[in-house]
């Protein structure tokens, strides 16, 4: 598996850009940054995205996808989430008021969006993909993903505050390389973490250490720009080496 890091960010901001992973060059975990960095022989080979949650930053480039691959020509991608999450990109976003409605364009039977409903808890096959989505503690409705290829794989929290069945799947799951976990504030920012549905280093370590995951990589993401340096310098001081920061553009094999 092929995993390359588009963008792993908390806010699109200058040279920052927010949270999308290209998997083998087909299909995407989450579309806040797509058109503004692939090219279209790129955008063409994309066949699937996974969606996690409805927030801009997490979903903003698919309306551009979608419309760029319509203006090409004859393209398709299946859009892949729980129900909930596809009702709320329906109803809120492809409705004709905000974006028009790619599931119907430019036919029903051939239109640009399938969507593809997974059932929580359970892996479905996408593309050469085994996913299995699982509900976070977010202010929206989120899950994050267990995604593998020939029974390996990675763990990503997407964005989440204090949770409990991912943290206790993360401990009893066979053939996890690394997991990508949300780390949106810094320490002092904590009461804040929690209301907005994101965790601190501290809130991480705290589920590390309960679910005896020391000696699991662990890649941290959704960093806000605002506090990136605050953030580094917290993780230096803490001896933790099995946890890191992801970096955009950077490309991640298993």
């Amino acid at each position: 598996m092929k995993i390359d890091v588009l963008g792993c960010y908390g806010n699109a901001i200058g040279e920052f850009k927010s949270t999308c992973f290209l998997i083998d060059g087909t299909t995407l975990l989450d579309a806040g940054t797509v058109t503004s960095v692939l090219k279209d022989h790129q955008l063409k080979e994309i066949k699937h995205v996974i969606v996690t949650h409805t927030h801009l930053d997490h979903i903003k480039d698919l309306v551009f996808l979608v419309d760029e691959l319509v203006m090409m020509g004859k393209f398709t991608i299946e859009l892949v989430s729980v129900k909930e999450i596809l009702d709320i990109i329906s109803n809120n976003l492809f409705n004709n008021r905000l974006w028009p409605d790619f599931t119907v364009i430019p036919s029903y039977d051939n239109a640009v969006i399938k969507l593809k409903e997974i059932i929580l808890n359970e892996y479905t096959t996408i593309g050469n993909l085994s996913v299995k989505p699982i509900l976070m503690t977010h202010t929206v409705y989120c899950v994050g993903y267990i995604i593998k290829n020939n029974g390996k794989g990675f763990m990503f929290t997407s964005d989440t505050g204090p949770t409990k069945a991912f943290w206790e799947t993360a401990k009893t799951e066979k053939g996890i390389e690394f997991i990508i976990a949300d780390v949106s504030f810094p320490n002092r920012m904590e009461e804040l973490a929690r209301v907005s549905g994101h965790m601190t280093l501290n809130m991480l370590i705290e589920h590390i250490d309960r679910y005896e995951l020391n000696n699991v990589p662990f890649l941290i993401t959704h960093i806000k720009p605002i506090f990136l340096e605050e953030i580094i310098h917290e993780l230096s001081q803490m001896g933790r080496p099995n946890i890191r920061p992801l970096i955009q553009g950077e490309t991640i094999h298993i």
